[in-house]
């Protein structure tokens, strides 16, 4: 197609709006709720038995927020799409872009599971004719001209799996054919932090720098369904097709509210960047106790296992008079920390009237701690949950402290408040450092 200069295309990249989005969640509440509305009305799931998707799959891929991310997803595709996916997972991005018209479609995914899922899921949707194919390759190994069949690059919910989430998109963009433009999503800051296959933390900023780095420029970005940033970027220059599809992009999503823009948008604060999933045998892990409740402690295994812990408090006549008790997790050996990234249960949460995770010795000192007071509703949903937890970001049902240095902090105390004369039980199956 013939070549389009920058300055014709349809507008800027709204960084400003993903900017909003990372703070309170009240000014984009309606604009987001039309995204999960279009996804509910729009989205028309594959229509295959259970044999090919499980019905498991399906209540994660095809939730109200992955529903509003494929419908997203489709508005980027032109008709005639040259496709390559990097990434496939199950096939559902796969599905709604060969709807939506693409004219072919490739695949890469480093896991062997996700290209029989894909494959299996085209087939049985009737889709041979237009696949081209789909294999195992690590994203890392990506060269120029492997990907110069393409005129549109998906990776969907790859980049926050990765190590060197920098290098993954620097190594996309040396791959990128000229005129081919890549779609990406992250999550969006604060979002889908306790999803333990995610690695990094994004923000705007970083997005951008990492952009630079990867020689590419934005050419729309956006909050998504409260849940991600979807960006869509190429090499500097422009074309016809690079102009049709970000003026079908801004078509489609001008059907939601418009966000009111009358103050400047708070200042996103220094963030941490990554989390670091560590084995729970490779810490020293011990009983803290108050004098009041008796703490039984079982050990992780070297290699794996979870971390328990039994806290009985002493029997009173007084209902105030409750103990706390429960795991200490040394840091002696570990680099600095912002937060941590916690899967834990309770049992008997009907007898705890506080779950807390500190980090005694802080900088911040008392400041450096998270209380969840566990309610009715709590007690009756009770499972294993994953909470993420640094300062500024309260994580329901965990408050958080607005601010606090964690710097000097000898350990991490995650303790139960038990009432008199009763008994619960903590596991502890999961850690991640947050960085």
């Amino acid at each position: 197609m013939p070549a389009v200069s920058a300055s014709t295309m349809p507008t800027s990249p709204d960084w400003d709006l993903v900017r909003r989005a990372e703070g309170p969640r009240a000014p984009l509440a309606d604009r987001v709720a039309s995204e999960l509305e279009r996804g509910r009305r729009d989205y028309a799931p594959p229509e295959v038995g259970s044999d090919v998707v499980s019905d498991k799959v399906r209540r994660v891929q095809e939730d109200a927020y992955n529903r509003a991310r494929l419908e997203r997803i489709a508005d980027v595709v032109l008709p005639g799409e040259e496709l390559v996916e990097v990434g496939c997972g199950a096939g559902f991005v796969a599905a709604r872009a060969l709807a939506a018209g693409a004219a072919s479609y490739r695949a890469m995914d480093l896991e062997a599971s996700c290209v029989r899922r894909t494959g299996r899921l085209l087939d049985a949707l009737g889709h041979e004719d237009r696949v081209r194919s789909i294999v195992e390759k690590d994203l890392y190994t990506l060269e120029p001209g492997d990907l110069d069949d393409a005129s549109l690059v998906i990776c969907s919910e790859v980049v926050e799996h990765v190590p060197d989430p920098e290098l993954a998109l620097e190594t996309l963009g040396r791959a990128l054919p000229e005129d081919a433009d890549l779609l990406f999503t992250v999550p969006l800051l604060g979002r889908l932090e306790q999803v333990w296959g995610h690695l990094s933390i994004f923000t705007a900023e970083r997005l951008q720098s990492m952009l630079e780095r990867a020689g590419l420029e934005a050419l729309h970005v956006e909050p998504l369904a409260d849940r991600w940033v979807l960006v869509v970027a190429g090499h500097p220059g422009g074309s016809q097709r690079r102009t049709a599809r970000v003026e079908q992009l801004l078509a489609a999503g001008s059907r939601h509210p418009e966000v009111r823009r009358d103050e400047e948008p708070p200042a996103t604060p220094p963030q941490p960047t990554r989390f670091d999933n560590v084995p729970l045998g490779s810490l020293d892990v011990s009983a803290v106790s108050s004098s009041r409740a008796a703490v039984e402690v079982t050990p992780p295994t070297p290699d794996e296992g979870s971390a328990a812990a039994t806290v009985t408090a002493a029997g009173s006549p007084l209902p105030w008079r409750r103990a706390t008790g429960g795991l200490a997790l040394s840091l002696a050996d570990v680099d600095p920390v912002q937060g941590v990234r916690l899967e834990l249960e309770v049992d008997s949460l009907a007898d705890v009237t506080a779950v807390t995770v500190t980090f005694p010795g802080a900088a911040s000192g008392r400041s450096a701690t998270w209380t969840w007071s566990p309610s009715r509703r709590d007690v009756q949903s009770h499972r294993r949950r994953t909470f993420s937890l640094r300062p500024g970001r309260s994580i329901t049902p965990f408050a958080a402290p607005r601010s606090a240095d964690l710097t000097g902090a000898r350990r991490v105390e995650v303790t139960l408040t038990v009432r008199p004369g009763r008994t619960a039980h903590l596991d502890l199956s999961r850690i991640a450092w947050i960085r």
